[in-house]
């Protein structure tokens, strides 16, 4: 099964899993700096987790219980079930969002060591006998297409960005908020939710290669216009499988080596 993730050609949707796999056939190579990296990120997000659970699942979930029985008047026992399965779901995607940026602060350079590790496995480091890609983007005067602040594909040029900006920054957790109230709409609503935090995800998957080959802001934004569905892809495998609980700790490391 791990050999059917080793093939060069397979769908992008396919890499987290790809990473994943690799993990599993080098842990050797990369359990030790995971392991490390997860024990510092439970102790931190413990600290916010626990209140967030002591204090506040209750009350999410009885707002939802109101919300569904003003909905779901002819069946008592459909609506709570729902509503359990509602207010589990969210308490898992605001610890997985809390875990995510609290690791962005204290866990380091980790899985930028891990992509770079896999690079050079591949030989493709600047500098290595490989010839260096690079994104044409015609002359000087070349007009970049103008996309609006909040629309997916400027979202995703954003979060491609070498330096995030305090924008970017910001924006992340902000429409993570904004959205998580789609996830109280059966099926569609948490598809829908995953799907945006794609738009970050994917942009974000070759932000370390931009840097190490010094691709300009004209030439990631191409990269991205040019490959935005297949970013999107991977960032919606990528966001669903960091979002498993306790699981998804070690996805956070493993979609970067896919």
């Amino acid at each position: 099964m791990l050999n059917v993730f080793q093939e060069r050609h397979l769908p992008t949707a396919a890499y987290p899993l790809r990473g994943f796999a690799h993990f599993l056939h080098h842990p050797q190579r990369h359990a030790g700096p995971i392991g490390l990296s997860i024990l510092k990120v439970f102790g931190t997000s413990a600290l916010a987790i626990i209140p967030l659970y002591k204090y506040g699942y209750d009350i999410q979930r009885d707002v939802i219980s109101i919300l569904y029985r003003g909905l779901i008047t002819d069946s008592p026992h459909i609506s709570s079930i729902l509503v359990a399965v509602t207010s589990s779901i969210l308490f898992f995607l605001e610890t997985s969002a809390i875990t995510l940026q609290l690791g962005s602060h204290f866990v380091g350079s980790v899985r930028e060591r891990l992509f770079d590790s896999v690079l050079k496995e591949r030989k493709g480091m600047p500098g290595d006998n490989k010839v260096q890609v690079s994104e044409q983007v015609g002359g000087s005067g070349v007009t970049l297409n103008q996309h609006h602040f909040l629309s997916p594909m400027n979202l995703m040029i954003l979060s491609a960005e070498v330096d995030e900006s305090w924008s970017i920054y910001l924006l992340k957790p902000a429409i993570f908020v904004m959205t998580l109230p789609l996830n109280l709409v059966p099926v569609l609503g948490p598809l829908c939710f995953i799907s945006i935090q794609a738009l970050f995800t994917g942009g974000s998957a070759h932000r370390r290669y931009f840097q190490l080959y010094n691709w300009s802001p004209a030439q990631r934004q191409r990269r991205v216009e040019t490959y935005f569905w297949q970013y999107e892809r991977f960032g919606i495998v990528s966001s669903a499988l960091e979002m498993i609980p306790f699981v998804g700790y070690v996805f956070m490391y493993t979609n970067q080596i896919g």
